[in-house]
């Protein structure tokens, strides 16, 4: 998959009950199981952390990051 973010094909992980439940929160709706997060490494050198889904790279109109710390 490709990160609209750091804009390359780095791999995606499916999102871990503690990021599902805080992406839960966050849109006020319960999340499918298709919500994927970049590993890849932005330009100022930090985690990438992107949020999309598996057949949208562009799934929210402002890019969503999944904040440090929750893992």
């Amino acid at each position: 998959m490709t990160c609209q973010t750091c804009k390359t094909g780095h791999v995606h992980n499916p999102l871990t009950p503690d990021q599902k439940k805080w992406l839960e929160e966050r849109l006020g709706t319960s999340v499918p199981h298709n919500y994927f997060m970049c590993l890849g490494t932005r330009r100022d050198t930090t985690p990438c952390r992107n949020l999309r889904t598996y057949g949208h790279e562009k799934h929210f109109r402002i890019p969503l990051r999944m904040p440090d710390g929750i893992d």
